[in-house]
């Protein structure tokens, strides 16, 4: 977005408050012809991969990456995949460590 590229953006439907809530955002202060929210299921993420676009990133499991990787090579764009991460998260310098450590080994 900050380098004016038009966007198109499949949260996930796992987190589905926060779908509704990037859609409204995408809706309000958007140029909904560069910026499109799209939410559902799998069907929405499968049907994303077939609209033309010079670039996909993704991020989630493996499993449905390796999905979002063959549907790119199946129409030739170029894919960013991040794998398998869990809870990402930025700690900052003057955070209480021993809470974050706590935070971060919760699951």
């Amino acid at each position: 977005m900050a380098a004016g590229n038009c966007v198109l953006l499949k949260p996930s439907e796992m987190a589905p408050y926060t779908a509704k809530a990037l859609k409204q955002l995408f809706a309000r202060f958007l140029d909904l012809n560069c910026f499109q929210c799209v939410n559902g299921a799998v069907n929405v993420a499968i049907r994303s991969t077939t609209v033309p676009s010079d670039l996909i990133i993704f991020t989630g499991s493996t499993e449905k990456g390796r999905l979002v990787a063959a549907a790119a090579a199946k129409n030739l764009v170029p894919c960013i995949l991040e794998l398998g991460g869990k809870d990402p998260a930025y700690v900052a310098a003057d955070a209480d460590l021993d809470f974050a450590v706590q935070f971060v080994n919760y699951r």
